[in-house]
Order: C-alpha cells, then structure tokens, then sequence
C-alpha cells in the first residue's frame, strides 16, 4: 500500500512518465484556452533511474508573455504508467512473505482522482508469524487483521513546491482482532512516515529538469479521470523570462529528456 502511494505521488510529481500512445495534446484537445502548444513530441523521461520514451506537451499562456513572465502547463497521458504502479503493488506484496514476521496480502487496488485530491483504496490483510523464542519452531500465526484501507491525498503547491496532505484515512469491513498490532496503527504510522518523507524529499517538491534549472516552480497540478479510465496529468509551472528561456528549455528537453 505505502509503495502503491509513493510511487504513484511520485509519477505526480514528475509530471510525464508513460505515454498511452497518443499525444498528450490530443487528449486535453483545447481545454486550455489562452495557450499555445510549444512543444508537443516524444521525449525520454527518467523517473527513479529508469528511462522511459512518453509523449508529452508543453503549453504557454500567451497572455504571460506579453509581461516577460512565462507559465507553462505540461499535459500527459499517465494511464499505462498507473497500471504498472498496480503491478508493483502486487510484486512487492508477492516478496513480503516472512516465514517468522510479517505476511502481507492484498486485493486489486483503486486509485481514483476525485476533484484535486488522489484516492486510493484496496483490501488489505496482515498476519503476524511467530516462530519461538530462538526463531527455529514451527510457525504459528500470532495475529490477523484484514480490512479493506481507503486513503485520500490532497496534493497541494506552497511558496512553489509541491506538497501532499492526508485527507481522510478509514478502514472498513475489518476481519481479525489484534491487541499485538492492529492494521490501523501500523498503516497510519507508514503513511505518516512516508508523506513526511515525501513531502521532504526535493525530487518531489521540485520541477523536474530541465525545468527546475531554469528557475521555474510549481504553480498547481491537477489529475483528470475521463470515462474510459484514462487519466491525463496537468502540472502548471511559473518563471520570469520570455521566449529565449523558454526556447531553452526545449533545447534541454530534446537533447536531455526530462529527469526528477
């Protein structure tokens, strides 16, 4: 669960990751009123050390320009890249199975984005296994506790750096009694844990490169739903400057790709 959020804060994050296979401009069309498409190409992008190629595109407010301020949206299709963050949220919960210590299980996740917040939810369960005082008896379960864990996220831009919230944290449809080491405790104090560590760590907060050398920082970001289950990610970022920084950066995105 606490990879599941990470990861998927991160893709956030960043912006762009894995492209569904159309132009990101194709998908938000002209929603975007007042800007024009300056860059709009397949683009190596570097998340966690692994390179990707997504399509992404780079608007800019017109009006902005015109007072040597520069604000660009950066739009992408993040839908193949949610998948596989399901993916690993089942690896991971595959490879935490102790023989003496902690079992974990999971059912098929939901990550949903409701009007600027992030919500995940999934069946979760964690078994306890003892194994004796000097670990070489046979196991036996100490405890159970299932329930199905819904988180909501609110990612939110203060003085330019991208920070996440807890909204709201439940757990229903409990299974199993634990006095040793209830679900609720031990899954509130990882997600505690990780979004203080989130909301630290600069390759979140930041822009992702080229952007963020260039000066520029987080003026909002958004996720979008549709019907079909696609989800299109639009990060806004701020700088002073005119054209040539702007011609810079897209320089720096086609010879470089972009890294968080």
């Amino acid at each position: 669960m606490m990879r599941l959020i990470r990861k998927s804060l991160a893709m956030i994050a960043a912006g762009a990751v894995l492209s569904a296979g159309a132009s990101a401009q194709t998908v938000v069309g002209q929603t975007l009123v007042g800007h024009s498409t300056v860059y709009d190409e397949a683009t190596r992008v570097n998340l966690g050390g692994r390179w990707v190629v997504a399509d992404i595109s780079l608007l800019s407010d017109d009006n902005a320009l015109d007072h040597d301020r520069i604000r660009l949206a950066l739009v992408t299709d993040v839908t193949k890249f949610i998948a596989e963050t399901q993916t690993d949220l089942e690896n991971w919960i595959a490879a935490h199975q102790e023989r003496c210590g902690q079992r974990w299980g999971a059912g098929d996740p939901v990550i949903d984005f409701p009007p600027g917040e992030i919500r995940f939810a999934l069946e979760l369960e964690l078994e306890v296994w003892n194994c004796g005082w000097n670990g070489q008896a046979d196991p036996s379960r100490l405890a159970r506790e299932a329930g199905f864990v819904d988180v909501t996220l609110e990612p939110f831009v203060e003085n330019g750096r991208l920070q996440a919230r807890l909204v709201s944290f439940a757990i229903t449809e409990r299974k199993g009694l634990s006095k040793f080491l209830p679900l609720e405790f031990v899954t509130s104090q990882v997600l505690n844990n990780e979004l203080k560590k989130l909301n630290e760590n600069k390759k979140f907060h930041q822009p992702p490169e080229p952007l963020f050398g260039e000066g520029f920082e987080y003026e909002s970001i958004v996720g979008d739903k549709a019907a079909d289950g696609s989800v299109v990610i639009t990060a806004r970022y701020k700088a002073a400057g005119g054209r040539d920084k702007i011609d810079r950066v897209i320089e720096k995105l086609r010879a470089d790709g972009l890294t968080q």
